[in-house]
């Protein structure tokens, strides 16, 4: 049996207090946010601090990408809730926006250059966009049986 004073009912209550406190929507939002943009704001923008509008193009992805997050993360606890087919191609089409979020923030702030598919010439982030919605329209539409 654990005690009130044993460290791990101790730590029991923290994580609970910790849980609880994640389950609000938007306190989830507002650690995400935090968190994300404070380790990825100041590699980011560093080296455009003589282009402001740079800074200010740079900012918009990392905010994009940060709710790209934030619906990824949201999307991913609702399947863990409903296990519903629906739910998971909305999270996969999510996690598919982070990562195309993610090319497009490297290629803003000049890490990635283009990367296009060879033969066609049409860049990966569009055709991953296309992949994005072709799942999110498939989550929309699918008919769930019972």
């Amino acid at each position: 049996m654990l005690k009130k004073d044993d460290k791990s009912s101790k730590n029991n209550g923290f994580y609970r207090h910790l849980q609880n406190f994640l389950n609000n929507k938007t306190n989830l939002l507002l650690v995400l946010s935090i968190v994300f943009t404070s380790i990825i704001f100041y590699p980011m923008i560093i080296p455009h601090l003589s282009h402001p509008s740079m800074i200010i193009h740079i900012s918009i992805h990392i905010l994009s990408l940060d709710m790209a997050l934030f619906l990824t993360v949201i999307s991913i606890l609702s399947y863990k809730k409903t296990k519903s087919k629906k739910v998971l191609l909305t999270s996969l089409s999510f996690s598919v926006l982070l990562v195309v979020e993610f090319l497009y923030l490297l290629q803003s702030s000049n890490i990635l250059g283009d990367y296009q598919i060879p033969f066609i010439e049409v860049e990966i982030p569009h055709m991953l966009l296309l992949f994005m919605l072709l799942l999110f329209a498939a989550g929309v539409i699918k008919v769930e049986r019972r």
